[in-house]
């Protein structure tokens, strides 16, 4: 059975959610800081937000 994701859109809006939640941000700068982040390491901002859902995924389940 194939593994399904989720479409890039709906783990961006969940990775602005996560950094919002956990810095107290607005939702512009939760994105600001997401695009940041993603431009930091040099990746797309779809691969910054899977990153971002799944470090908290992998804590959650600890």
């Amino acid at each position: 059975m194939p593994v399904r994701s989720a479409p890039p859109a709906d783990v961006v809006a969940l990775a602005r959610t996560v950094l919002a939640a956990a810095h107290g941000l607005s939702a512009p700068a939760a994105r600001a800081a997401l695009v940041a982040m993603a431009q930091d390491r040099g990746w797309p901002v779809t691969r910054c937000a899977e990153f971002v859902v799944a470090t908290v995924g992998g804590k959650a389940s600890r």
